[in-house]
């Protein structure tokens, strides 16, 4: 064997091999961890950029609900549910639930609070049948997991940055007809508060057998056609216009939460980017010490065995 091909043999030893797959991995991963980083800092911008305008509309939608509200007497309608002691003469004992949950993830809690919320309503109340639908797909799978049978259809493209009134009344008309008889109906949504700040709110919406404990009020108004008539539809629209309300102010909890969560990925991001970096180039110069030393070592043993 010549002088060139001992030196080979000594850099392609296993140690050396070793060292050459750690550094392999770790600038994989060094670079996987940038990507990720750009891909989170992205979203953070186009999250930051959303919310100024989903916080917009989630003021101006607020006013919408409004109106419905203090004309039904909601208020006393569920205080009057909830302290009756006589049977409710027409009752279903059925509660629509809607859950307003978002279609894409990585906003933080925003989906895990609603759905935690709708999951401990449905095992708390047995005295009523409660039927679920849900806009967003986030919602679907966890809530038909626990409660298939109780389940009733999933909001489509609600997802957009505009809702469309006439397209939330379309999806209202498909679950009214499956469920047209109901006592009362609840949207369960994040309430937006500022950029750091959401809660789960509920808003309580009677159907027309609970509005007719509270009718005495609402008979105040002078209508042009039947009473009744009247009363149920405005209580649909209530409940068209909270869900509408409930979207925009969800879209903004979605935004924020998200902005939050990107930015957060990206601190974490650049902390293990810069770790990743140090083991590398610690690595890197073990290696190239490790081959100067076998360098130097080959070369005196062949100058010894020459």
């Amino acid at each position: 064997m010549n002088s060139a091909s001992k030196l080979f043999v000594v850099l392609a030893s296993p140690a050396n091999q070793r060292n050459m797959a750690t550094l392999k991995d770790l600038k994989i991963r060094l670079g996987t961890v940038k990507t990720i980083s750009k891909l989170t800092k992205t979203l953070h911008m186009v999250a930051s950029s959303k919310l100024r305008s989903a916080e917009k509309k989630a003021e101006e939608s607020g006013p919408y609900s409004v109106g419905p509200q203090k004309v039904l007497g909601v208020v006393e309608t569920a205080d009057a549910f909830n302290t009756a002691t006589e049977p409710i003469e027409d009752r279903s004992n059925k509660q629509l639930l809607i859950a307003i949950t978002t279609d894409t993830g990585m906003c933080g809690p925003v989906n895990h609070q609603i759905i935690k919320t709708i999951k401990a309503l449905l095992k708390d109340d047995a005295k009523q049948e409660i039927l679920v639908s849900t806009t967003g797909l986030k919602g679907v799978a966890p809530i038909v997991a626990d409660f298939p049978n109780q389940f009733l259809i999933n909001g489509r493209d609600f997802g957009k940055a505009d809702y469309s009134f006439p397209e939330v009344l379309l999806f209202l008309n498909e679950i009214i007809s499956k469920v047209p008889n109901y006592d009362s109906a609840l949207v369960v949504y994040n309430k937006f508060k500022n950029a750091l700040s959401y809660s789960v709110d509920r808003q309580f919406i009677p159907g027309f057998n609970l509005l007719e404990l509270n009718r005495d009020k609402f008979y105040e108004y002078t209508t042009s056609e039947d009473r009744a008539a009247t009363m149920k539809d405005l209580s649909e629209f209530y409940l068209a216009s909270s869900l509408w309300t409930g979207l925009y102010q969800n879209r903004a909890s979605e935004m924020a939460a998200r902005m939050v969560a990107m930015d957060n990925a990206s601190k974490n991001g650049e902390s293990i980017s810069q770790a990743l970096g140090l083991q590398y180039n610690r690595a890197r110069q073990a290696m190239i010490t490790s081959e100067l030393i076998e360098i130097v070592s080959g070369a005196s043993a062949i100058e010894s065995s020459d």
